[in-house]
């Protein structure tokens, strides 16, 4: 199950980003792009989330939503673009021309995040 070294790459990335403000911060909700040709099983990478994160002061109370992207196609032979829930048969409806280029679906992206400020926790 790759996912789960998926998720801890997608914690490094967003420990770094938010280092500065790291111990005064704490993430919520992750939210994340998945094209159906990223080779990522959307409830295998929801299932890997909070072991990547468990240990994570920044992380470890958060969340991962998934948006889904279905394959989109572009044919060279008449124009035509469409969206494909089949990745297996990547012809073009309009005309079964098999010229094809992948213009979305292939998707990997953090697109938005949850952040709110670590109660301060102060002495009786």
């Amino acid at each position: 199950m790759h996912e789960l070294s998926v998720a801890m790459r997608m914690r490094s990335v967003l420990e770094t980003e938010l280092a500065a403000d790291g111990d005064e911060l704490v993430v919520d909700t992750v939210r994340v792009q998945v094209g159906a040709l990223a080779n990522i099983v959307p409830e295998a990478l929801e299932f890997a989330w909070p072991h990547a994160v468990a240990d994570s002061a920044l992380l470890g109370s958060s969340t991962i939503e998934i948006d889904w992207v279905e394959a989109q196609l572009r044919c060279r032979d008449c124009s035509a673009t469409h969206a494909t829930p089949n990745v297996y048969s990547l012809r073009c409806p309009a005309c079964r021309s098999d010229a094809v280029e992948v213009v979305g679906g292939d998707e990997l992206d953090i697109i938005d995040i949850d952040v709110r400020r670590r109660e301060a926790i102060t002495p009786p």
